[in-house]
């Protein structure tokens, strides 16, 4: 999909394009197509009733895009003259319907304040145009901590709404509140206090968690799990030679197939540790990466997995190398070992949070096999 990305940097930064350059990295990386237009570099004259050459290159960006980023300083509690001053524009006819039933994600940063204001005029204004302000993100914060670890997993946390909502084409999220034990996260002197805010909702959306459970695939049956053992074991008494002298309690299920329920495992790490058993060696062809799994929870390890060809290998603990890195409750984790959600579902659904290349968290689900 197609963003546009609008920034109106000022001499008041605040941060506003430290914050702005996370977001159009995380979407980048998410594989969105970001078209980033700097308002500065414009000059756009005040708006008069007449049209500019640099204003109309814009909209024609706008308006091919799928979805739109703002982002702003505020000043006395409003957006910058220079993003109120291009909003105008949109007073021409001819621009009108530019932003109509797009989703936009809005930010604004401040130093002393007013960016929940300024979101909310703003706010107003893309609502007058028939757009949605899906997600807002407001800062109150300086420079030299706007990349605070806490403050950019934030922006990313919302940059990634802002994808799934523009992936599942949604035009409104259900309000999230974000606790007040935030600002404690932050060292406490004269630093900044990050207030990162979701929009509020307009209508009620569907629990889309409810909707994946509603087909649920909990554990196979004892009688199903005794079926798929003998048959197991009858093809491998098949195609093994006699003279081996196999008995049956030696015999081990391949590894497209489940493990006999007395080598069945429990816990989530155990699962992850047993995955090079589930692996589809024959669709990993053109396969060289790691993956990292961070994984929280009552359960929680960190691992990584190496996948080399027709190869796979688990690994305890963290790897500086990485391709890509998956972040996720063992809860969550578990239910993708096991094909309850795929792993992509899982990140639409926010129970997944990923950092590298997306494109293997596509082919995570074809290289494992269900992990009973």
């Amino acid at each position: 999909m197609k963003i546009t990305a609008i920034t109106a940097p000022s001499g008041a930064d605040f941060g506003l394009n430290a914050a702005f350059k996370i977001v159009c990295d995380t979407l980048i990386e998410l594989g969105e197509e970001i078209k980033s237009v700097n308002l500065s570099m414009a000059a756009l004259p005040y708006h008069n009733g007449a049209n500019a050459a640099d204003v109309q290159e814009i909209m024609v960006a706008l308006r091919d895009a799928d979805a739109v980023v703002f982002a702003m300083p505020s000043v006395f509690s409003a957006p910058c003259a220079m993003m109120m001053g291009f909003v105008e524009y949109f007073e021409n006819e001819e621009y009108r319907d530019v932003l109509s039933g797009k989703n936009c994600m809005i930010l604004a940063i401040s130093q002393n304040g007013g960016e929940r204001r300024a979101l909310e005029i703003l706010a107003n204004s893309l609502a007058a145009l028939n757009a949605h302000d899906v997600v807002s993100i407001a800062l109150n914060t300086s420079v030299a901590t706007v990349v605070k670890k806490q403050i950019i997993e934030l922006i990313e946390r919302q940059a990634e709404d802002f994808y799934r909502i523009i992936r599942q084409n949604r035009k409104y999220v259900a309000a999230t509140i974000v606790a007040p034990a935030l600002k404690n996260h932050l060292e406490a002197s004269n630093e900044a206090i990050a207030d990162i805010t979701k929009t509020q909702a307009k209508t009620a959306s569907v629990n889309i968690e409810e909707l994946y459970k509603k087909h649920s695939l909990d554990a196979i049956s004892n009688e199903a799990q005794d079926d798929i053992n003998r048959i197991t074991n009858l093809f491998a008494q098949k195609y093994i030679s006699s003279e081996n002298s196999i008995t049956e309690d030696a015999i081990v299920p391949i590894a497209a197939s489940v493990p006999a329920k007395t080598a069945v495992t429990t816990t989530c790490r155990q699962l992850t540790g047993a995955l090079p058993h589930y692996f589809n060696p024959h669709l990993a062809k053109d396969v060289n990466a790691t993956v990292q799994l961070d994984i929280t929870g009552t359960d929680g390890f960190s691992g990584h997995l190496v996948i080399d060809g027709h190869n796979c290998e688990f690994f305890e603990g963290k790897t500086e190398k990485s391709d890509i890195i998956v972040v996720a409750d063992s809860i969550a984790w578990t239910d993708v070992l096991r094909k309850k959600v795929t792993a992509q579902k899982a990140f639409m659904m926010g129970q997944l949070k990923v950092r590298g290349n997306f494109v293997l968290l596509g082919k995570f689900d074809q290289l494992f096999n269900k992990i009973p």
